[in-house]
């Protein structure tokens, strides 16, 4: 296991799909493949055949698939014609509200997820025995984190590793690091997933901003009586921020005036005069035209967790790059828990 890295707070047993054996785990996946080989080759069709129609399963129409698949929607189109062709059998029904299965179609979902978990099963745990550090690791995180931690860790890691090769993507909302959408990631909320391993870095700090023109417009509220009436600035969706809004201070919907995922967008929301936000501490106290509404009070700190598959903790490139990331982490501490101005 990564040194410091615990499994999620749920049970490891918990999860009905874990299995305790590697040799038989393995087995078990490589003997689903060679079946669907087979049947393949007896039958006309292949892995993909089950991936467009799952897509469709979990996208709800063919055009909201082929984006998630990368392809244009008249090829999700045929293959979802060619595979109910070679089962014989009508899979989806065409609405105006969207795709909706059939009898059928609904009678082979489980067994084509099933599919897919060992063939996303078999691929984490070859690549979890991977000791090589060549070769391509993703890594998700959130914008700000990637800006202040991950990238520089990255760099620094790269200098000695040229070798290396990393995707990293940049999303509010977590990923599914068992389809392998990623194979690490650093994040604000902890996971509960049981076959999830997380590591805590430290303390993200954060505080209530607003430019300095809006403060003396409209006066600094007072603490613990509100933010009614003044205008202010959030996430689309509160999963992708930190905690309560606002440090917990009651506010009004409708005095919501500007909503971004972007933490930069916010960030110059704020600077333009359009009203309050939470913030990263060490991202906003640099830029000169914010302040902290309370200067005096400490930042809020967020845990930040890094993140892997149990699977794919003893490979090399995951236990390579998360160590850069921790390091890089001990070397920041300071700046990202209370930010970089004094708070006179």
């Amino acid at each position: 296991m990564l040194p410091g890295f615990d499994r999620s707070p749920l049970a490891a047993d918990s999860n009905p799909l874990r299995t305790t054996d590697f040799g038989d785990s393995l087995r078990s996946a490589k003997a689903c493949a060679k079946m669907q080989s087979v049947y393949a080759q007896r039958n006309g069709w292949l892995w993909d055949d089950i991936r467009f129609f799952l897509a469709i399963c979990r996208e709800g129409s063919l055009s909201a698939a082929a984006r998630s698949l990368g392809v244009d929607h008249s090829t999700v189109g045929r293959r979802l014609v060619a595979f109910e062709r070679q089962l014989g059998a009508e899979l989806a029904n065409r609405t105006p509200e969207g795709l909706l299965l059939t009898a059928t179609g609904r009678e082979i979902l489980a067994d084509c997820e099933n599919m897919e978990a060992a063939a996303f099963a078999l691929q984490r745990r070859a690549a979890g025995q991977d000791r090589h550090t060549a070769g391509l690791l993703s890594v998700a995180t959130t914008e700000s984190l990637a800006f202040q931690l991950v990238v520089p860790a990255l760099a620094e890691l790269r200098s000695t590793h040229p070798e290396l090769q990393i995707n990293l993507r940049v999303d509010f909302h977590s990923l599914d690091l068992s389809r392998r959408q990623a194979d690490l990631a650093v994040r604000l909320p902890q996971p509960t997933e049981a076959h999830l391993v997380c590591r805590k870095l430290g303390a993200y700090g954060f505080a209530l901003y607003a430019s300095r023109s809006y403060l003396a417009k409209r006066g600094t509220p007072r603490r613990g009586e509100g933010l009614h009436g003044y205008s202010l600035i959030t996430y689309l969706d509160r999963v992708s921020g930190p905690g309560s809004p606002f440090l917990g201070e009651t506010f009004d919907q409708k005095d919501v005036v500007f909503k971004s995922n972007s933490t930069f967008a916010q960030l110059a929301a704020v600077a333009n005069g359009l009203g309050m936000a939470d913030l990263p501490c060490c991202i906003a106290d640099a830029h000169g035209e914010v302040q902290r509404v309370w200067p005096e009070e400490q930042s809020t700190p967020y845990p930040i967790w890094l993140i892997t598959h149990e699977d794919l903790r003893r490979a090399t490139k995951i236990r390579l790059v998360s160590s850069a990331i921790v390091k890089q982490y001990e070397r920041r501490r300071r700046i990202l828990r209370d930010g970089t101005r004094s708070r006179k």
